[in-house]
């Protein structure tokens, strides 16, 4: 298999920031595989200094990798509807997701168009914004220059880059990890730094350290307690200590079954938000967590429909779909689980739910680069699996034929657990195994149809 895909992004001109006769005036460049250099944008930044600082840190995670000494450069994309700019990233070692929420009370002016595109993010534009301060005025458009050129012909900023297969996958796999995030922590700004500050800024320990909370004060301990936060590589959230001075609040969120966390800067208007994986070494884009959900396939049925009802809104309601379609929220949410693995929608753990944006590069080949999946299938086709014993409908063990041996897989709601070595070593942490994945898919076809 390719380690990367080739992939070229195509700016009508670079991003920007001008000086102007009342100011400065900030020009994003975007790009689409759809519409080249989509227009959203044009207006006033309100809070300028607070913006630069949100882009320079968003514009840090997505051209860094966070264990290996040089970074790549990978533009991060941005949707747009009327209530709101995202803009999404993720760290060239698949171990940082990173997301810049811009509600549009940010902004004096009208968000004009719907869409999801690359934003051009380059040395320039980044120096430049580190000048900016909240009394300048600040000019802002997205995907629209106003600067005429001289010679008349068209202008084409392009970057080619190979897009590693792992940073495809792993805007899939985040996807899966938020809707099980569970809310730690929320403390004071004042008190976030003050915590940031403590925090080591070398790389990652041979050890995990946990996040917890005494009284009002957070410390990092090398000792686990109940409902302490796991944390592998300090250095990764400290890249948002610089957002924390003009902060209200830092809402840690943690999923304790992986280890995953996510750290979450809330102001008065706006936020910013970063997930880690369990270890700097793991990134997302191994860990197979949406395996469970291709597999299962519970809501494919819905997908056309559902898919149909996307129109770039910033809150899909799932219980509204629900009653449309005449079917369960719980349905609605496993249909657009498999949505987000085809990067055809993000989720947003604050407000619980998913929003729709279109990730601009292939995702239609995701399940293809899952061979575990794959695997999973093949041993389908081959009739290689038999029900060993059947307890109730959701308790079912079966016998999956291996090299010279047969696994046991024993399906349960609260765990399932297979004897081959992949399940013994991993234990569910990197994904369920391709013996239990076939399992799955027996029962939804075999037992459940």
């Amino acid at each position: 298999m390719s380690t990367g895909i080739d992939y070229t992004y195509r700016y009508a001109y670079a991003s920007s920031l001008d000086t102007v006769d009342n100011g400065s005036a900030l020009s994003l460049s975007t790009s689409s595989r759809k519409l080249e250099n989509p227009y959203f944008f044009e207006g006033k930044i309100l809070q300028p200094r607070r913006v630069a600082d949100m882009l320079l840190v968003l514009s840090e995670v997505v051209r860094t990798h966070f264990f290996q000494p040089r970074p790549p450069m990978m533009d991060p994309v941005l949707t747009s509807s009327e209530s709101i700019l995202r803009l999404e990233g993720f760290s060239g070692c698949c171990g940082v997701y990173v997301r810049a929420d811009l509600p549009a009370s940010m902004f004096e002016g009208d968000v004009q168009g719907r869409g999801t595109t690359n934003v051009d993010f380059n040395d320039p534009m980044r120096a430049a914004l580190t000048r900016l301060r909240d009394k300048d005025h600040v000019q802002f458009s997205v995907g629209k220059h106003e600067v005429a050129l001289t010679t008349g012909e068209e202008k084409v900023v392009e970057k080619k880059v190979k897009l590693p297969i792992r940073w495809i996958k792993g805007f899939s796999e985040v996807q899966v990890y938020q809707p099980g995030l569970r809310l730690a922590y929320e403390i004071p700004s004042s008190e976030a730094l003050r915590f940031m500050r403590t925090l080591p800024k070398s790389g990652a320990a041979k050890r995990p350290s946990y996040v917890t909370q005494t009284g009002k004060v957070l410390r990092l301990s090398q000792r686990q307690k109940p409902g302490s936060v796991h944390l592998h590589g300090t250095h990764r959230i400290k890249v948002i200590e610089p957002l924390l001075p003009k902060a209200s609040s830092l809402r840690i969120w943690a999923d304790d079954s992986t280890g995953t966390s996510a750290w979450e800067v809330i102001y008065d208007t706006g936020s910013f938000f970063l997930m880690i994986s369990p270890e700097v070494y793991r990134g997302f884009s191994g860990e197979g967590q949406l395996l469970n959900i291709l597999a299962k396939g519970k809501g494919q049925d819905l997908l056309s429909f559902i898919q149909a009802k996307l129109n770039w809104q910033p809150r899909i309601n799932a219980h509204e779909l629900a009653g449309e379609l005449n079917t369960t929220p719980a349905k609605i949410e496993s249909a657009l689980a498999i949505l987000g693995t085809r990067g055809l929608a993000g989720y947003d753990v604050s407000q619980g739910a998913y929003f729709h944006r279109e990730l601009p590069f292939d995702h239609s080949l995701v399940e293809k680069l899952q061979p575990r999946l794959k695997n999973a299938r093949k041993l389908l086709e081959e009739k290689k699996i038999k029900i060993h014993k059947k307890l109730d409908a959701d308790r079912i063990d079966l016998l999956v034929a291996g090299t010279g041996v047969e696994h046991l897989v024993r399906l349960r709601p609260e765990d399932d657990r297979c004897s081959c070595p992949w399940f013994s070593k991993y234990q569910g942490e990197r994904g369920t195994c391709k013996h239990i994945l076939a399992s799955r898919l027996f029962v939804e076809q075999h037992v459940k149809a």
